[in-house]
């Protein structure tokens, strides 16, 4: 099956995801996360797409913050090289992924809510200026290890 690497969830991803049997759990978002190489600012300033994607990621960490959600950056990393399996770009060259992370919600709701709200819309350029799309994995805490 082909990857998908989209910017947004499709109406029926949201659907899915509000509904799914851990939506009332805490939610660990798994990112995968690939930049633009050159971030597309409407206004033209021109930086890396990592560095736009940052000032996204400190804003979203600060609102998060203000809002008082119990959740937050769990941990994040970039990606280096393949060692089960293989997909495009092995050592990270050229790849499909550059960075990966994982960031907790309370629940479902609750993310949706975050990313739907005023607040969130003000700094969602930033995201959009410098990702040139990602994988978003809704993952629990169920244990496995």
């Amino acid at each position: 099956m082909p990857t998908l690497n989209a910017l947004d969830p499709t109406p029926q991803q949201i659907k899915d995801f509000l509904a799914h049997k851990g939506a009332e759990d805490p939610v660990f978002m798994l990112n995968l996360l690939k930049f633009k190489e050159r971030a597309t600012y409407k206004d033209g300033e021109d930086i890396s797409g990592r560095e736009a994607y940052g000032r996204y990621a400190s804003a979203f960490a600060e609102l998060v913050k203000k809002s008082g959600i119990d959740g937050g950056a769990v941990w994040g990393g970039n990606m280096n090289a393949w060692m089960i399996g293989q997909g495009d770009g092995a050592n990270n060259e050229n790849g499909e992924w550059d960075a990966v992370g994982i960031f907790k919600y309370p629940n479902a709701a609750v993310m949706i809510e975050t990313v739907s709200s005023d607040a969130y819309r003000k700094i969602h350029k930033h995201r959009r200026a410098g990702l040139a799309g990602q994988l978003l994995i809704s993952c629990d805490d169920g244990g496995v290890f």
